[in-house]
């Protein structure tokens, strides 16, 4: 699976313009502060706000075209629906990882354009 659905991203720079910067710096703000809900939700054994949160990056990151890291958010959120915390840090880790590198792809995309 590619790491982001370029097509998508044209479409959405296509309907959006120059908001489709606003919208992607929307999106890691809003990423950044449910991470840390999520890294505090895994401490808590929190499952219902670990698929919470983990559901609405999900969709985030489809949003925006990014597959790779809203299927790492899917296995948080089914972790979340399970209440499986077991050895749960390394695929946080790993959307973590995935999230920096999907930012880097998305911030390059934009760049591409200028």
């Amino acid at each position: 699976m590619p790491a982001l659905d370029l097509a998508l991203l044209e479409e959405l720079r296509e309907f959006m313009e120059d908001d489709v910067c606003s919208l992607i710096d929307e999106f890691e703000i809003d990423t950044q502060e449910r991470l840390a809900a999520i890294e505090q939700a895994i401490i808590n054994r929190d499952a219902d706000t670990l698929r919470a949160m983990a559901h609405t990056m999900k969709g985030g990151a489809a949003s925006l075209g990014a597959e790779n890291l809203s299927q790492h958010f899917r296995g948080l959120e089914y972790r979340g629906r399970d209440a499986s915390f077991q050895d749960i840090q390394q695929d946080f880790s790993n959307a973590k990882h995935c999230f920096a590198d999907s930012m880097f792809l998305l911030r390059k995309w934009l760049a591409e354009d200028k």
